[in-house]
């Protein structure tokens, strides 16, 4: 009889649902998926007609990117930027920003003032202007969002050709390069794998000069301090 309650407990035992529970091993959530943006920082109405833009339809200048109605406000935009960019962009913001977006250095006592679409930003010499001003999607991302990291590769993780400017994807936080806008789709397959390509493709570049600040001159020169 000892043995038959014996037998009946170990037989209970094996088939318990908790110990069964507890040789289960716990269900794993798999880590959510990185998020793809391709920030624009868009004028709602073209500085020509005043019409709602087309966000296919833009023009970049010296003072960033213009949305327009029509293709034929291309031109006009382009004949009078300053004018164009007091329509379009009324307002102007302070991003108060005291790392160059183009350097990566701290903004110091040669720094530059710069407008890009609204936003007053500064670069930390004259020779980060003409960057800025270039790659003025990118420059404008970083400016107004803290916390983005530039990959820094100089080509395009998915079709293998030069990077082009101001055409980029955000993945998270990293700011990956690309060589045509349409190449972020490509992006949005597999942006991890994607990220991880650029993070290969930029560790094998050449290592980057060390900056030299330039001194600012012209309508570039920052206003004296305490102004």
């Amino acid at each position: 009889m000892i043995r038959s309650a014996f037998l009946s407990f170990a037989v209970a035992t094996a088939f318990s649902p908790a110990i069964a529970f507890a040789q289960t091993p716990a269900p794993t959530t798999p880590p959510p998926a990185p998020t793809v943006e391709v920030p624009t920082f868009a004028n709602p109405t073209c500085p020509i007609m005043g019409k709602k833009v087309s966000m296919p339809l833009f023009v970049d200048s010296e003072l960033g990117r213009f949305y327009v109605c029509c293709k034929p406000c291309y031109k006009k935009i382009l004949a009078d930027v300053q004018k164009a960019h007091q329509t379009a962009y009324p307002v102007v913001t302070d991003a108060k920003n005291t790392t160059c977006p183009i350097s990566g250095e701290a903004i110091g006592e040669l720094a530059v003032e710069v407008t890009l679409q609204g936003s007053r930003f500064k670069v930390c010499c004259q020779g980060c202007v003409a960057a800025a001003r270039m790659h003025s999607q990118v420059t404008l991302a970083k400016v107004t969002r803290s916390g983005l990291v530039d990959v820094g590769n100089s080509t395009c993780p998915v079709t293998g050709k030069p990077v082009a400017a101001n055409a980029f994807v955000l993945v998270d936080t990293d700011i990956v390069h690309l060589a045509e806008p349409k190449a972020a789709d490509d992006i949005k397959k597999d942006p991890a794998g994607m990220l991880q390509k650029a993070r290969t493709i930029a560790q094998a570049q050449p290592a980057k000069p060390k900056h030299e600040h330039t001194q600012p001159t012209g309508k570039d020169a920052p206003e004296k301090a305490g102004k």
